[in-house]
């Protein structure tokens, strides 16, 4: 059986930087416009890279307009997986910069493209101007279940595994969505005892990992990530995740080459086989070690 794991992927940028150098904008070296060719350009590859994750990810998961950069609708882009490449696709939402009807106008045009779940998010400061709606994600999923919309498509919302207070998870559990998903992990102790928390509220929870390769450094540091328990040996982190959870999601924000090598060592490349990892005088978790595998899946 294929494992489930998910791959995440954000959408072309709508505007462009180019350089400018007419004399009318002296202070100015870059602008941001819209080039129609150059994002037909991003989006050809972005769906290149899509038919290069078929076989490999359960599922994809289309990010909105993460760090606050218009990017493509995550719900269009979600349409064109699941109908043209046929593909699972969960997407998220962002809520800060749209009122209600903006959201239900969302959440319905993802139920009729078929769309497997969607994450709802307060979302980044927009980079550009925006009035904040002061819609709370709890508050849109609650308000969701209430209209009957999660009889149609699974609703998430999003925890930071490592830094989360009572108050908060309750908030999240309260409003009944089919599970949570976590910001980018950086070691198993935390992920146990919040597993164990949504697992007895009949809720699913999928831990999200970052590959650790140079080209994400930056964005790890952006959001004080540290990889350094893991970055040695990340097929026995995700693995150890999985066997917690059921999913996990794997994010290579700036080199999809190095996460589709991941994908690709986790799927065909060894058989796993469990063992008890040991950290000093306590028992921590479950080891992985490796061997080829004959038929090149993971047993």
């Amino acid at each position: 059986m294929r494992m489930k794991i998910t791959y995440e992927m954000n959408p072309p940028r709508i505007m462009t930087s180019n350089s400018h150098s007419n004399c009318n904008y002296p202070n100015t070296s870059q602008i941001e416009r819209f080039d129609l060719q150059s994002l037909n350009s991003d989006l050809a590859r972005f769906y290149s890279r899509v038919r290069a994750l078929s076989g490999l990810a359960y599922m994809i998961h289309v990010t909105d307009s993460v760090l606050g950069i218009p990017r493509l609708s995550s719900i269009s882009i979600g349409r064109e997986i699941v109908h043209k490449h046929k593909l699972r696709t969960r997407c998220s939402i962002r809520v800060r910069d749209r009122n209600t009807n903006a959201i239900l106008q969302l959440v319905t045009d993802a139920i009729l493209a078929g769309i497997d779940g969607l994450l709802v998010i307060k979302g980044d400061e927009p980079k550009h101007s925006s009035i904040d709606s002061a819609l709370k994600p709890s508050s849109v999923v609650r308000f969701m279940n209430e209209h009957g919309f999660s009889k149609h498509i699974r609703l998430y919302l999003s925890i930071d595994a490592e830094n989360y207070s009572e108050d908060e998870l309750n908030r999240k559990i309260s409003a009944e969505p089919h599970g949570l998903i976590t910001q980018s992990i950086s070691s198993l102790e935390p992920l146990v005892l919040l597993a164990d928390k949504v697992k007895a509220n009949n809720m699913c929870i999928v831990p999200c990992i970052m590959v650790p390769s140079p080209k994400n450094r930056a964005s790890a540091e952006s959001i004080n990530l540290d990889w350094s328990r893991y970055e040695h040996d990340l097929e026995s982190f995700v693995l150890e995740a999985y066997r917690l959870c059921g999913e996990v999601m794997i994010t290579s924000p700036n080199s999809f080459n190095d996460g589709i090598d991941t994908l690709k060592r986790l799927m065909y490349g060894k058989v796993y086989k469990k063992g008890t990892m040991q950290r000093g005088s306590n028992t921590v978790g479950v080891e992985y070690k490796g061997e080829e595998g004959k038929n090149g899946m993971i047993r």
